[in-house]
């Protein structure tokens, strides 16, 4: 066989070399296809995900003119793309609105993550609530604002509804507030009257000789104790209770309280602050807890001294009138004995006169004319 001329072999490797490179570029050839197809998928992906989203998305330049939008934006405003496409942002706000941006959005101006409270006019002219986030991005090298519009129309009806509500709501927690403060006065002024009054509030503890926790001021003006020293739950209340009343006392409490009455009257006496005994009648509360245990007696203490006292003076003269009623029946009961007794002998007299004349007149001893006998002498 003949040997190749060199010639022939570089030509030889001239076509390996070739085919080697034609190997790689169509290897790189194929890669990028399956980029440039993965990659258009991502777009269409991206671009339905945009367009399927319920919010609004711009893409301005950084003066407000609008490069693009996606398909929500139209159905909110009511526009074509190609219509917005010719627009500003400042021809989809009410003039109020426009006059206040600015001329060329600024890195400044614009925050990511913060989100404006704004109204859109659609094409219809009617105003849409919207809340808008703006973003600042860089794309082909040219500053860009992306743009999110939120319809909030929803949000803003809740809002005024609420803020109604609450309007209500505050205006019922002024009068309640006013009702309040007007029964808060009138329980003071009540509180000041009773306190001045003669009814002493007590409460007292339920343990053994009754502590007393609390006091009312005007206990000084009725029994002529200073308040310090009659409460604070170091004073017990037993210790001025008359010792012929504590045992009786006790035992009606303990009665009441078996029973299961959540108030009783009881009537005592209890010793002052200079020693004398003065009545009383207390009227009693029973406090308990949210398992039913008696924990505190509110006693409302009114002296009565001067009622018993008329009581018994009462009692003394009634007693005394019945005696006299009893003697004096006695004597009218004699006294009606004794004229039955003078009565019956003066009708004996009388029928014995009459059988005496009857016998003088059969004897035919008529008495006188126009004589008659003597009277007979009245007892």
């Amino acid at each position: 066989m003949p040997e190749e001329t060199p010639r022939e072999e570089y030509l030889e490797e001239e076509f390996s070399f070739l085919r080697r490179k034609l190997s790689l570029v169509s290897g790189k050839s194929r890669r990028r296809k399956e980029l440039l197809r993965r990659l258009r998928e991502k777009h269409l992906q991206c671009a339905a995900i945009v367009d399927h989203l319920k919010d609004g998305i711009f893409v301005e330049t950084v003066r407000g003119e609008i490069l693009d939008v996606n398909a929500a934006v139209c159905r909110m405003l009511g526009y074509s793309r190609q219509e917005l496409l010719q627009m500003t942002v400042g021809d989809l706000v009410p003039p109020d609105i426009r006059a206040t941006l600015p001329d060329t959005i600024q890195d400044l101006t614009v925050s990511e993550g913060v989100y404006i409270e704004t109204v859109n006019i659609r094409k219809d002219g009617t105003r849409l609530p919207v809340e808008v986030s703006n973003t600042l991005v860089e794309i082909g090298g040219k500053k860009r604002v992306i743009a999110v519009i939120h319809d909030i129309t929803k949000r803003i009806e809740n809002r005024k509804k609420l803020l109604a509500s609450y309007e209500e709501l505050e205006e019922k927690v002024r009068r309640r507030t006013e009702e309040l403060d007007r029964a808060n006065r009138q329980l003071r002024a009540e509180h000041n009257l009773f306190i001045g009054g003669p009814t002493v509030v007590l409460k007292w503890k339920a343990a053994p000789g009754w502590p007393v926790e609390y006091v009312s001021p005007n206990v000084e003006s009725q029994f002529g104790y200073r308040p310090e020293e009659f409460g604070g739950g170091d004073f017990l209340y037993e210790s001025i209770i008359h010792p012929d009343d504590l045992d009786r006392v006790a035992e009606e409490i303990k009665d009441q309280v078996a029973a299961g009455q959540d108030s009783y009257e009881q009537v005592y006496r209890i010793a002052n602050r200079e020693g004398s005994w003065r009545w009383v009648s207390d009227f009693t509360v029973v406090v308990r807890n949210g398992d039913g245990e008696i924990t505190h007696y509110h006693g409302y203490v009114l002296d009565i001294t001067e009622r018993k006292n008329t009581e018994e003076e009462l009692r003394r003269h009634r007693e005394h009138l019945e005696e006299l009623v009893e003697k004096r029946t006695a004597e009218l009961t004699g006294m009606i004995d004794a004229m039955a007794r003078r009565v019956v002998r003066t009708s004996d007299l009388e029928i014995a006169v009459e059988e005496l004349k009857v016998r003088l007149r059969e004897a035919g001893l008529d008495p006188e004319p126009g004589v008659s006998p003597a009277p007979s002498p009245r007892p």
